[in-house]
């Protein structure tokens, strides 16, 4: 398979993953600027998981972007991305954690990956992707409670 091929394969997987970490008015920039800085140095087929090493970037580029922006998506940015929710304080509550919480969140509950393959995904151990679950499960717990 070639980068091109490869990209079109993956493509679709990353932009709904960066527009719910970043929304989608900047997921397709986001994946791009990824895309293309790793291009400029390399092949993608070079790579020993080119799948994970983008999803990587985009988890690393999406925090750089949101620390920029200083303000995570919300619900509106993201209703029609595969985390619409019928309850819309439970899709708020997620778009409120931290980009990290959120994409293991997303990537475990919305993609139905494993602990193992989110934290392959995100570049992260499996602990600590368990971590993140936790947090995520503690922080939704005491909104969603609260409400």
């Amino acid at each position: 398979m070639d980068d091109e091929a490869f990209f079109r394969k993956n493509r679709d997987d990353l932009v709904r993953y960066a527009t719910v970490l970043v929304g989608p008015s900047t997921a397709e920039d986001v994946v791009s600027t990824v895309v293309l800085r790793v291009l400029a140095r390399r092949r993608l087929m070079d790579l020993n998981d080119a799948r994970a090493y983008l999803f990587r970037g985009v988890l690393n580029e999406s925090r750089t972007w949101l620390t920029r922006r200083r303000s995570s998506p919300t619900v509106d940015d993201v209703a029609d991305t595969p985390m619409a929710d019928p309850q819309p304080e439970v899709l708020a509550a997620v778009l409120a954690l931290p980009a990290q919480q959120r994409a293991a969140t997303y990537l475990v509950y919305w993609e139905g990956q494993s602990i193992a393959e989110a934290s392959a995904l995100m570049g992260i151990r499996p602990g600590t992707a368990k971590r993140y679950l936790h947090l995520a499960r503690r922080t939704l717990k005491g909104v969603l409670n609260a409400n």
